[in-house]
């Protein structure tokens, strides 16, 4: 082979080399509406579902390249590099609301900023959602489900379910049910207010929130709700479940008393039978909130009180709702006086109460409500 063969055949082999060395390991990136491409890189998808996952960033450059994540739960498996080139990252599985990481690529004078978004996830099975006591979600990324168990004789057990607001760091309510499975066994009261671990730490509420507000920490689903087990009755006192309430007259006064007649009410003896119960304070308009306990809008102070509650007892269904503007009554108020139906009160909320139940027994047992069904 003569000089200048050798240096022709050498020219185009070491060419090869550098091409085949700077592409092999660059994926196609397939085409569908997620993909971002920004001159230097390019992602295969913009959105990464709730339980995590791999995405794919290719590079386009002929120089050396530097990559960044914005958040620790954003991981990639290579931060730097020269040409052409491929990165593989991996998003961790979200409990929370919804988030967005940050990738930015600098190659030169060359950058593209590129921004993942992850849907949110609730830290809760979806089953629960279906369950009698379980009104409609609100949803959205803001709105979290969240349902806190206990495992009782090796079965798991709902404690109780919320949907919490994040925007105001409230719930917009709390459900339980009481059946055999909930007896009265004396658990004894808790008390030991806790942050919600099931809420991202940026949007719980504290103890000392309440402090100095001139409200008590009212329980929605009270802890004398749930005295089947300690464990159970210390998870009523997460802040997820804590409204701030007027004390005298209210908490402690018609609220109180109405929620010993529930618990009455709730004393089930029949495996077949079971009380469902949902509560909450109006958070969800500006107009049934009274004011906020903290300075940044949120913690609101709810105008109206209510109680949905439905009877399964010897295969019939009954419904009840109370409603009540949050102040302070009497004492010899009663709360008969502030029943109305379950439809009165999906007016008054604009929640959807009970919409599990066969449509056939919704309608007829949210339309009206007889006193004689209960017994108070």
């Amino acid at each position: 082979m003569t000089k200048q063969l050798f240096r022709l055949f050498t020219f185009f082999f070491v060419s090869y080399i550098a091409i085949s060395c700077s592409e092999q390991d660059i994926p196609d990136i397939p085409g569908n509406s997620g993909n971002t491409d920004q001159g230097i890189a390019t992602i295969d998808q913009s959105e990464i579902k709730a339980e995590g996952g791999s995405f794919i960033i290719r590079i386009k450059t002929d120089g050396a390249w530097q990559v960044s994540s914005s958040e620790t739960w954003c991981t990639l498996n290579k931060v730097s590099g020269n040409g052409n080139s491929s990165i593989t990252g991996y998003l961790e599985a979200n409990t929370g609301v919804e988030r967005n990481a940050t990738i930015t690529v600098e190659a030169g004078k060359e950058s593209a900023t590129i921004t993942l978004k992850q849907a949110s996830g609730t830290g809760t099975s979806p089953i629960y959602a279906g369950r009698i006591e379980i009104p409609k979600l609100k949803g959205g990324n803001m709105n979290l489900f969240i349902t806190h168990t206990t495992t009782v004789n090796g079965k798991e057990l709902p404690t109780f379910s919320l949907e919490y607001d994040c925007t105001q760091k409230s719930a917009r309510w709390s459900a339980c049910t009481f059946s055999t499975a909930t007896p009265d066994n004396d658990a004894g009261r808790g008390d030991k207010f806790t942050e919600d671990p099931s809420i991202p730490t940026q949007y719980q509420t504290h103890y000392t929130d309440y402090t100095n507000s001139g409200y008590s920490r009212g329980h929605l689903i009270a802890s004398s709700d749930r005295q089947y087990s300690e464990e159970a009755n210390l998870q009523t006192f997460y802040m997820s479940n804590i409204n701030p309430q007027i004390q005298d007259g209210f908490n402690g006064g018609i609220w109180a008393n109405l929620e010993k007649c529930v618990q009455r009410w709730g004393t089930i003896t029949n495996n077949q039978d079971t009380l469902y119960t949902i509560k909450g304070g109006t958070i969800d308009k500006q107009n049934n909130i009274i004011k906020y306990i903290k300075a940044d809008h949120t913690i609101p102070v709810p105008k109206y009180f209510y109680m949905a509650i439905l009877s399964l007892k010897g295969g019939e269904y009954h419904a009840i709702g109370f409603w009540f503007e949050h102040k302070s009554y009497p004492s010899k108020e009663s709360y008969k006086s502030y029943a109305v139906s379950i439809d009165k009160l999906e007016e008054y909320t604009e929640i959807d109460f009970f919409h599990n139940l066969p449509d056939n027994i919704e309608s007829v047992v949210e339309a009206n409500y007889k006193e004689s069904d209960w017994s108070w």
